[in-house]
């Protein structure tokens, strides 16, 4: 009989494993968000994730 797996405590957006994804954005989009990263010591990646997951947010999705 197959054993049980240990129930998962649900993941937060730190702990969360993160995948590799490419996108094409406008050279002032970029721009714009090295600097705002550069300006709040934030890193661009995550800056990118927490807009990218507000936007889908927002959207219900």
């Amino acid at each position: 009989m197959p054993q049980q797996s240990e129930p998962q405590e649900p993941q937060t957006p730190e702990s969360e494993e993160r995948a590799n994804f490419s996108a094409r954005v406008r050279v002032s989009v970029r721009r714009r968000a090295k600097l705002y990263s550069a300006g709040h010591d934030i890193n661009l990646q995550d800056l990118v994730d927490a807009a990218l997951d507000e936007y889908l947010t927002r959207r219900n999705a």
